[in-house]
């Protein structure tokens, strides 16, 4: 196991590391970072080959001493993504700012269930989300007209190989909400898709498009249960930040996506 000395005394900075557990014999050398405090949750990371298979990665924000954060960034400067330095933190018992907390997690996966949970009750989508759901709808007119109802195979087919989007209703629930209620739901959790969704808190949201599989949606509310890419516990996602669901056109495994990119419409 790696080990980091120093004398401690100067003080604290907070570190987003990826690739966590550090389990791995590659991760011997950032082992020593698993004693230190982590604060917010855990986040999604892709996956990390197992075997024949593939089993969930994530990353973690860490407070540690200043020394122990300038050793895990030089140890992995070839690879700038697996440890992102953070804010000082002011004092030797001072606890981080949430936000520093949660602006270092997005880093690593932008999408995380607390902001919409700040929305409040009955929440509405922001006029960045209807406007964008109103640039999908008008792109794919005339392939929901050929269409031979609203619950047809054709529309399920279309949508897990990226030929068709489902977009909500900007009042749900409405003739969008049925649509997927009609779909062979259960069967989507066979498919890697792309759900473009609303993240960040608001008045600071941007969007961006999140790879995974659906395994359920809740007629009730409009949520859509959501796995991340590489084998992750499933999340909710409100009805409100979800601006569509659609698959991919040339990437449809979980070695071929990515667990995010930017939103391009």
């Amino acid at each position: 196991m790696g080990s980091v000395t120093g004398d401690g005394g100067d003080g604290r900075q907070l570190v987003l590391v990826s690739g966590w557990p550090l389990t791995r014999k590659r991760d011997a050398e950032l082992a020593y970072l698993a004693q230190y405090e982590q604060h917010g949750p855990t986040v999604p990371f892709g996956g990390r080959r197992s075997g024949y298979g593939v089993e969930p990665d994530h990353a973690v924000v860490l407070a540690v001493p200043r020394f122990a954060a300038r050793h895990a960034a030089d140890h992995t400067r070839d690879d700038r993504k697996r440890v992102i330095l953070g804010p000082d933190l002011a004092g030797g018992t001072a606890e981080p700012d949430e936000r520093d907390v949660l602006a270092l997690l997005r880093g690593a996966y932008p999408y995380l269930p607390a902001d919409a949970e700040g929305d409040g009750p009955g929440a509405r989508p922001t006029a960045m989300v209807t406007t964008a759901r109103a640039v999908r709808r008008a792109a794919q007119l005339g392939r929901r007209a050929a269409y031979s109802g609203p619950d047809s195979m054709e529309v399920y087919n279309d949508l897990v190989v990226g030929k068709y989007s489902w977009v909500p209703d900007d009042a749900h629930p409405g003739p969008a909400a049925a649509e997927i209620e009609h779909l062979p739901i259960h069967w989507l959790k066979d498919w890697m898709l792309r759900l473009d969704v609303e993240c960040g808190v608001r008045d600071e949201t941007v969007l961006h498009r999140l790879y995974g599989t659906v395994t359920s949606y809740e007629p009730g509310t409009g949520r859509v249960v959501f796995s991340p890419a590489g084998g992750h516990p499933a999340i909710s996602v409100p009805v409100h930040r979800i601006v569509a669901l659609s698959g991919d056109r040339q990437r449809r495994s979980d070695g071929q996506v990515p667990t995010h990119e930017p939103y391009d419409g």
